[in-house]
């Protein structure tokens, strides 16, 4: 069986999709890619408890796996320490609580990184999509 390179892009892409499904809040992605090495883009979302994102965390990688024949390299934390992270690789999520979005503000510390959503627009407006 032959793995195919999936597109980090797509990857990103899809995992939002999947986030929104299971109800996640507050989805941000950011390409991450030009200011490190740890991967290409993040994906951020916001559980309401600790049912949802273990649901969430279970979910995303079901799907993944289903879908895109893609298993995480590494799965860190639980949903009582309100902070799960799906490491895909090229593509890291991170389901996160209220509290803990706050407390670590992670949009705030990759500022440098440009918004997934912000790169898409700009695409469409150059007509490059």
């Amino acid at each position: 069986m032959t793995k195919q390179a999936i597109d980090p892009q797509t990857l990103a892409e899809f995992c939002i999709r999947e986030a929104e499904e299971k109800k996640a809040a507050n989805i941000v992605s950011l390409k991450v890619s030009e200011v490190t090495t740890i991967a290409d883009y993040f994906v951020l979302c916001t559980a309401q408890s600790e049912p949802q994102m273990k649901a969430l965390a279970a979910w995303i990688q079901k799907r993944v796996l289903e879908e895109l024949k893609l298993k995480p390299a590494a799965i860190d934390g639980e949903s009582v320490s309100k902070w799960i992270l799906i490491d895909f690789g090229a593509v890291i999520i991170h389901i996160m609580t209220p509290e803990m979005r706050e407390r670590y503000q992670l949009e705030d510390l990759w500022s440098d990184a440009p918004k997934l959503e912000d790169l898409q627009k700009l695409e469409e407006l150059s007509g490059k999509k």
